[in-house]
């Protein structure tokens, strides 16, 4: 009788122990996703240009050379670029601008970004990025035993994370950047630390905003 009492002890601390774990990473989970919603996947990205100087992607204004100083068509990648933005909201085309200092027949393509597509930009004046998506993460791997540091209880996480691009993001890339579309498109293994609160755990990375 007390063997059988002893075995659904433990099988009962077993499936506590177990209910826990799922509770923790259900919440840890959690945590890391209120994050990445906080967070969306921003990059400095240049136009895709073959010849002369532009701005970086979520500038107030873009401006590359059109056509060189013979009136040959240059740099049609980021003309393939900016009419995606451009037919996405981001962007707005403006009239070509002369060129005279580069030649008379030298033109140059400009783009004033709207007020749509500011609201895919962050960082400051000169260090713009695009916002191109977000993350949400799907699976916990592993996480460490929680541990007391500096008077906090914080935990190691490996989580499993997918990226959503936003459809002119992923005909952006398509144009510009291939490989990265193709690294975005697959599930990504990622690591965060998070700390345990009296209201459950939060992503460090928030507190350190």
């Amino acid at each position: 009788m007390m063997n059988k009492n002893i075995a659904l002890l433990t099988l009962s601390l077993c499936l506590l122990t177990a209910c826990h774990k799922q509770q923790d990473e259900k919440q840890i989970l959690q945590a890391i996703n209120a994050y990445h919603s906080n967070h969306p996947l921003c990059m400095a990205l240049p136009p895709a240009i073959d010849n002369g100087v532009t701005h970086i992607l979520g500038s107030e204004t873009v401006r590359f050379l059109k056509t060189d100083a013979d009136g040959k068509r240059i740099n049609t990648n980021a003309i393939k670029q900016m009419t995606t933005l451009t037919k996405a909201g981001i962007y707005r085309k403006r009239k070509d601008e002369k060129n005279p200092e580069i030649g008379k027949k030298a033109w140059s393509a400009v783009y004033e970004l709207t007020e749509k597509g500011a609201k895919f930009t962050t960082g400051e004046v000169g260090n713009r990025q695009l916002c191109l998506g977000s993350m949400t993460a799907n699976k916990v791997q592993w996480y460490s035993e929680p541990t007391a540091d500096q008077g906090l209880t914080v935990s190691r996480v490996s989580y499993q994370g997918t990226y959503h691009l936003h459809k002119w993001a992923k005909q952006l890339l398509h144009t510009s950047n291939p490989k990265l579309l193709e690294n975005l498109s697959h599930s990504s293994d990622l690591q965060a630390t998070v700390m345990k609160t009296n209201k459950g755990w939060i992503d460090v990375r928030e507190v350190k905003q």
